[in-house]
């Protein structure tokens, strides 16, 4: 009987393993650009301007060069969206901020 039981564990790790082979799926809740950029709903090359350039969206390159995949957590996206959305919320003027039109003289 524990032999059944060893045997059932030893196979059902051995589908795991095959499972992440073949289907070739990165560790849960690790996003490409592309994936992460359909979850949030941008489009690839404005969501990589988020999170290159403008570092708003944290990630990680796994080759650690200057070019390379980058990768991108679903926790952090989620902190992203959140932050999104209550930014919606807040009531802030559209556009940028202006300088003064009020000439000063002394």
């Amino acid at each position: 009987m524990d032999i059944d039981i060893r045997l059932a564990a030893i196979e059902e790790s051995q589908k795991r393993i095959i499972d992440l082979l073949v289907n070739k799926t990165k560790s849960p809740g690790v996003m490409s650009l592309k994936e992460a950029a359909q979850y949030v709903g941008f489009s690839p090359d404005h969501f990589r301007r988020l999170a290159v350039e403008q570092r708003i969206i944290p990630y990680s390159r796994p080759s650690e060069q200057q070019k390379g995949k980058l990768l991108f957590r679903k926790i952090d996206l989620d902190i992203f969206l959140e932050k999104s959305i209550k930014g919606e919320n807040a009531k802030q003027p559209l556009g940028r901020r202006r300088k003064s039109t009020v000439i000063l003289t002394r």
